[in-house]
């Protein structure tokens, strides 16, 4: 679920290891003293990503926010959120009903996937195209 484009070099690891580096950041900011520094990262809005490939627990706890993508929902690549003589690339609220795409994603389905996993609606944006 995680695994990128292919060539990627993955571990098994892969899921908690970034939940540690997060960890990691975020006491090594808050050791600055002074005053706090904002943690965040770019997340996935593929569904099977969010579910397989994040500790989410883990990650919220470290970052203040994460900003979910919004955009670029298809097109070429070689893994299954892009899909090759795809159009529809641009960020959708909502899935449209009629989309012909084998994989459905929309700012709706990701953003609730997180809701849903039990991150904080305060912890999350949601990135647009403009």
């Amino acid at each position: 679920g995680s695994e990128g484009h292919v060539g990627n070099h993955v571990s098994p690891m892969d899921k908690t290891n970034f939940g540690l580096l997060l960890t990691e950041f975020r006491s090594q900011l808050d050791a600055l003293g002074g005053k706090h520094y904002l943690l965040s990262a770019f997340m996935p809005a593929d569904p099977a990503k969010i579910a397989n490939g994040i500790d989410l627990p883990v990650v919220f706890k470290a970052l203040d926010f994460g900003n979910v993508q919004g955009y670029d929902f298809h097109g070429p690549g070689s893994d299954n959120s892009w899909e090759p003589h795809q159009t529809n690339l641009s960020g959708a609220l909502h899935t449209a009903k009629n989309d012909p795409s084998m994989y459905k994603f929309s700012g709706d389905i990701a953003i609730s996937q997180y809701l849903n996993a039990g991150v904080p609606g305060s912890k999350l944006t949601l990135g647009l195209p403009f």
